[in-house]
């Protein structure tokens, strides 16, 4: 072959790899999805009890204290990721239970209980998820022997 042939022919191909490459990169991550709430809920009654689900280590597990003690929110997602759940500014004892669909416990929150309202500010409990696959969580947050407000924020960061 002579230069006259291979240079077109080899930047026909250049071109066409150039082209071709934005068509084989992986899709953009989707925007994470995030939430915060304000919650004003009384303690949960006879939290050490163990009924319903109710046992001191997941307390937000029962459904029966919905808007009561608990609040819940449900997100679905489209792929693998990363959850993080956090209470703030709260006094007392609040707790995060996050579960699957089926109503399976994944996490329970960690944290700190504050003796005072002079420390509500300092307060925080957190819970971590890590997914494999596209899923719906269900996230209680819930006053266990805590003051009467805190305030939630969910965050999923897709991987």
């Amino acid at each position: 072959m002579t230069i006259r042939l291979v240079l077109p022919v080899a930047l026909a191909a250049v071109a066409a790899a150039g082209a071709l490459a934005p068509a084989l990169a992986a899709p953009p991550k989707p925007k994470p999805i995030v939430e915060e709430w304000s919650m004003q809920h009384a303690p949960i009654p006879l939290p050490l009890v163990g009924i319903d689900g109710v046992d001191g280590t997941n307390s937000c597990a029962d459904p029966a204290f919905e808007g009561v003690s608990t609040t819940t929110k449900t997100i679905k997602t489209t792929g693998a990721g990363t959850l993080a759940v956090t209470l703030t500014d709260f006094d007392g004892d609040w707790d995060i239970t996050v579960m699957d669909d089926k109503g399976r416990v994944l996490a329970t929150g960690a944290g700190t209980t504050t003796p005072t309202a002079l420390a509500q500010s300092g307060a925080t409990e957190k819970a971590v998820v890590k997914t494999k696959k596209a899923m719906t969580l269900v996230i209680a947050s819930c006053n266990f022997l805590g003051g009467p407000t805190a305030e939630g924020k969910l965050v999923f960061t897709y991987t």
